[in-house]
C-alpha cells in the first residue's frame, strides 16, 4: 500500500508541528532566571515553611565546571511520601546555565535522568520524582526565593 504524495506531505507537516509547537511554547513560556546570590538553603527553608520533614542532608559536589558544592536532601511528609532533591551552587551565570544546557541536551533514557530542574539564583536543584506531592507542597515556598 502506497501513500499519495499529498498524504505524505501532510503527515510530515503534522510531525513537524507536533515537535515544534511544544518546543516553541517552552521557549516562550520559560523566562530566564537571573543569576544572583540567594543566601541560605532554599530547599531546607521551603521544606520547613511548608511543614515537610527534612529526613537527611548530605554534602554533594557535581562534576561540572563552576560547581561550588551543594546538598542532597531527603524530605518526607506525614503521608509517607519521600522526595530527593540535589542542589548545587555555581560560581557564575555562565557555569550555571551551562549545567542546565548539559542536562537538557540528553533525551530521557539516554543519559538524562528522569526528574526536574529548578533554578533559584546561583542554585540548580534537581528533583526526583518530579510529580511528588511534596514538591507540590514546597513549590510555592521555592517560588518566593526566585529573584525577580
Amino acid at each position: 500500500m502506497t501513500m499519495t504524495p499529498r498524504l505524505e506531505h501532510g503527515l510530515l507537516l503534522l510531525l513537524i508541528v507536533m515537535i515544534l509547537v511544544p518546543v516553541g511554547l517552552i521557549i516562550f513560556v520559560s523566562g530566564e532566571v537571573p543569576y544572583r546570590i540567594v543566601p541560605g538553603e532554599p530547599v531546607r527553608e521551603a521544606a520547613q515553611n511548608s511543614g515537610i520533614t527534612v529526613t537527611s542532608v548530605k554534602d554533594t559536589m557535581w562534576n561540572l565546571p563552576g560547581a561550588t558544592g551543594g546538598k542532597l536532601y531527603t524530605l518526607s511528609d506525614n503521608a509517607g511520601n519521600i522526595l530527593t532533591l540535589s542542589t548545587q551552587t555555581f560560581d557564575s551565570a555562565e557555569s550555571r546555565d551551562g549545567a542546565i544546557r548539559i542536562y537538557n541536551a540528553h533525551p530521557v533514557g539516554r543519559g538524562k535522568p528522569v526528574g526536574s530542574l529548578i533554578v533559584i539564583g546561583q542554585h540548580v536543584i534537581y528533583v526526583t520524582p518530579a510529580n511528588s506531592p511534596i514538591l507540590q507542597q514546597i513549590a510555592p515556598e521555592l517560588k518566593k526565593k526566585i529573584p525577580h
